[in-house]
């Protein structure tokens, strides 16, 4: 038997998915699922098994994703990029900040260096305490790495905003967007290698997983990662797990998914 990882990005009264329905699936995976943390995925045997995962930190997994976690003895895996970590050592106690669309935020953290939409360094730290949330690494900055990309759409792409200035330009006066953000060699292990190491000083603990920024990644791609010391690499991809650590898929939860589906889906890929 295999394990299903559940996707999410935010869960947010009007910007993400709303508490009530995620309370509502938490509920229901506590009470049909064995839940795993990361550190128990290798040995997991139970069925059927379920872990949770958020991408890109935003605060919002503070105030509205942890304290239902909290209450009902959940673990989660949080993948987060070290660029885009608000550089503070406090831990907010309003939700203000995370008031701000996924859109904007990857503008504004690309463009102007404000990470306020995003969970701090003292937020990471606690969360960690917790033993409940195991923070890993999403790359860097979240630029793509060794792989292949989708070609740039005129309008809202975020991927542009993980370029700099000068890549902006160029993509802008028809360069393609995909071969400047899929990295050369050296630009994917760098990213891969700073994000892991800033994570483990930051943090104080070993980083283990990788969660790969847009979905993107291969053969090559995965060789480096193992080589860094990444045990546990997710994808975006949705599909049964069978013991291939490398290319771990995940189910993702969108925002306006119903009970019914959120119950099938989950109890299929645990398959």
């Amino acid at each position: 038997m295999g394990f299903v990882v559940l996707l999410y990005h935010r869960v947010h009264p009007e910007l993400g998915l709303s508490p009530k329905i995620f309370r509502k699936q938490m509920e229901f995976l506590k009470n049909h699922f064995n839940l795993i943390k990361l550190e128990n995925l290798q040995n997991s045997k139970k069925f059927p098994s379920a872990m949770v995962t958020f991408d890109d930190g935003f605060s919002d997994f503070l105030f509205y994703a942890f304290p239902i976690l909290k209450e009902l003895s959940i673990p989660a895996v949080l993948f987060v990029s070290p660029d885009r970590v608000l550089d503070t050592k406090g831990i907010r106690t309003s939700a203000e900040d995370s008031n701000v669309s996924t859109y904007d935020a990857f503008k504004n953290s690309f463009l102007r260096g404000d990470n306020s939409p995003f969970l701090s360094w003292g937020e990471l730290r606690y969360l960690e305490s917790t033993g409940l949330v195991s923070v890993e690494s999403h790359g860097l900055t979240h630029r793509a790495v060794l792989g292949k990309g989708k070609p740039y759409k005129e309008g809202k792409d975020w991927r542009i905003f993980s370029l700099p200035e000068d890549e902006r330009k160029r993509v802008k006066e028809g360069t393609e967007l995909t071969s400047i953000l899929v990295s050369e060699k050296g630009k994917s292990e760098e990213e891969l290698r700073l994000s892991k190491g800033i994570l483990e000083e930051k943090l104080g603990k070993k980083v283990k997983a990788l969660a790969w920024p847009w979905g993107i990644y291969s053969e090559r791609a995965v060789k480096v990662a193992r080589s860094l010391g990444y045990e546990f690499c997710f994808t975006t991809e949705r599909g049964f797990n069978r013991g291939n650590y490398c290319r771990i898929k995940r189910l993702a939860v969108g925002n306006k998914k119903g009970m019914f589906w959120f119950r099938t889906r989950s109890l299929l890929y645990s398959l």
